[in-house]
């Protein structure tokens, strides 16, 4: 079993891993440098080809949907542009990203290696009216990765080591990254623009993560870190739209129960992973496959009461990383497990849509009868 110190001191993550509830996991259990070597394979292939086949989804998606070519668009999920690993519900879908993102928005997700501090990938979507229309990505052997600050010297790959504070790194690489923008489409130069900053070990572990309502309060978490005693930011957006904002200072439970809301009306959702993403793992890394997800899936998801009503590890205190005291405590009970809705756990991953929400009775026990679709996007299978 692998301890938080073996993790170097130089490693400007290190205070947030054992943050990460299935990657601590993984860690524990494979160590450092497999982590390390995971990172760098899947930022080469698995990141680029899984968000990619994301990303196609959701604009075909939105397409449908606006073309009144989807039946029953209240129980078909596609992702969020922004970022394409969070759900959204097919009929929210275009009055949700305007809510959150206005008439005509850009966002560049800039994912960096925890361990060489670089540039891993360049991810921008766009939003028209609430509906996404184009994606663009970039990764970390594309040229302009060299490209070099105006102002600095520095190269943009090279950008999150050469700064102190992770979101002064995001607020630096604006403007190389709007000229980009401007470069690549230039009919939307004047639309509003928002760099999201985000390590790579947040984003391994909003993937594994099973539960949406798990990944929404684990992003308020991440973007607050001086109320868990942790240092910098882990994620985050420069700047927060109003209405991200509104929900973000009223608390974590807002926040989740706001964005839930905004994208699948409060409903639990068994998150999707792509046949040819979990091929992918189940070839190159096995051992990542059996530890971050297949364990994840059969431990099943907290009903979302006990989502909103999970205890986070005191990572103010000393103690806690002496004693890897790092468990999240969730109210007492039983979890949704694949077992109970009749599925293996590599089944859930083809994404199953629960009629459960946070006020589904306590002493109700989800079954097989509460799947109302299963699938993402167009070829979503209805079952009630």
């Amino acid at each position: 079993m692998h301890t938080y110190a073996e993790i170097p001191d130089t490693m400007r993550t290190k205070a947030f891993l054992p943050f990460n509830r299935h990657l601590w996991k993984v860690y524990q259990e494979l160590g450092l440098e497999y982590y390390e070597n995971t990172l760098d394979r899947i930022s080469d292939v698995l990141m680029f080809d899984v968000i990619s086949s994301r990303l196609d989804v959701t604009i075909k998606t939105a397409g449908a949907v606006f073309n009144g070519e989807i039946e029953q668009p209240d129980k078909v999920l596609s992702y969020l542009l922004f970022p394409p690993v969070l759900p959204i519900r097919g009929d929210l879908s275009q009055g949700g990203l305007k809510l959150v993102y206005g008439d005509s928005c850009d966002i560049t997700f800039v994912i960096c290696d925890d361990i060489n501090q670089e540039v891993l990938l360049l991810l921008n979507g766009h939003c028209e009216d609430g509906i996404p229309v184009d994606w663009w990505l970039i990764g970390q052997d594309d040229e302009t990765m060299e490209r070099r600050h105006q102002k600095y010297g520095y190269k943009l790959k090279e950008m999150p080591g050469r700064f102190k504070k992770f979101f002064d790194t995001g607020e630096k690489l604006t403007d190389i990254l709007k000229d980009i923008r401007n470069e690549r489409t230039p009919q939307w130069a004047k639309s509003s623009y928002i760099v999201c900053m985000v390590w790579g070990s947040a984003l391994l572990n909003l993937l594994e993560e099973c539960s949406n309502f798990e990944q929404f309060g684990t992003i308020w978490d991440a973007a607050n870190p001086k109320k868990y005693g942790l240092p910098d930011k882990y994620f985050g957006y420069i700047p927060w739209t109003a209405t991200l904002n509104m929900l973000m200072v009223g608390g974590r439970n807002k926040w989740t129960m706001g964005l839930t809301g905004i994208t699948t009306g409060h409903h639990a959702y068994f998150m999707p992973l792509e046949e040819a993403g979990r091929d992918w793992i189940k070839e190159n890394i096995p051992e990542f496959w059996e530890k971050g997800f297949l364990d994840a899936r059969a431990e099943g998801m907290p009903y979302p009461w006990q989502s909103l009503g999970v205890t986070i590890p005191n990572f103010k205190k000393k103690s806690t990383y002496e004693n890897e005291a790092f468990d999240y405590k969730y109210p007492s009970g039983d979890w949704i497990t694949p077992e109970a809705l009749g599925l293996t756990p590599e089944e859930t991953c083809q994404g199953v849509y629960l009629d459960v929400k946070p006020q589904t009775p306590k002493n109700e026990k989800v079954n097989k009868s509460h799947i109302l679709s299963m699938g993402i996007g167009i070829d979503t299978e209805f079952m009630s």
